[in-house]
């Protein structure tokens, strides 16, 4: 973790892959993942739910930041998959992982990432979906990722940064989106907001080679 006196951004996620694509922009994080309630409600919509699962997870971690910290803007996300207007998390086991990519296989289906981001005394809310298109999948092709274990902790059971590129042949919309976090529109809210004085580092944060 940073220390938050250098830190550009608290980010209230546990992902990986939020933090990496944050991070290759040279930005210094404070990760502060946030711990509430994922289950949907009764006939909540897909939309609903990704928006109120990402506003929660903000205002969780900005009612518990201590006041001796530095004002720090706060981001979180949520992801989600949705495929005949239901939503596909992360699959429970290889059985959930098949049963996804078969729901999935040969059709487009949406992935929409919600975000709330806290700075100042205000919060901006957006959500970004791209659309993903999956060619036809053969049954060992589907033996095969399943076998990979590549699927877990994905939301909709499938990694479009990795084996699973090779499934999808159209792509409309934010491509970091599908991945976790729709970074152009992040970045673009951030700085309407004033909220990254530091940004860009120079070179991103990368050092030169000597």
């Amino acid at each position: 973790m940073a220390d938050a006196n250098s830190a550009d951004l608290v980010l209230a996620s546990a992902s990986p892959r939020r933090r990496e694509l944050l991070e290759q922009l040279g930005l210094v994080l404070e990760v502060t993942p946030a711990n509430v309630d994922e289950t949907p409600r009764p006939g909540e919509r897909p939309a609903d739910y990704v928006k109120r699962v990402a506003a929660a997870k903000c205002d969780a971690i900005a009612g518990a930041r201590p006041s001796d910290r530095p004002a720090l803007p706060i981001l979180a996300a949520d992801t989600i998959v949705i495929v005949d207007d239901q939503i596909l998390g992360q699959p429970t086991d290889e059985a959930d992982a098949r049963r996804m990519l078969l729901a999935l296989a040969g059709r487009r289906h949406d992935v929409t990432t919600a975000y709330r981001i806290s700075f100042g005394g205000r919060t901006l809310d957006r959500a970004v979906t791209t659309t993903v298109a999956f060619r036809s999948l053969r049954p060992a092709e589907i033996d095969a990722y399943v076998a990979s274990g590549e699927w877990r902790g994905k939301a909709g059971g499938y990694a479009v940064q990795g084996r699973a590129g090779a499934f999808v042949p159209e792509l409309r919309g934010s491509h970091t989106n599908v991945i976790g976090l729709p970074v152009a529109e992040v970045l673009a809210d951030l700085q309407a907001l004033e909220a990254l004085p530091r940004y860009p580092p120079a070179a991103f944060g990368v050092r030169s080679q000597p």
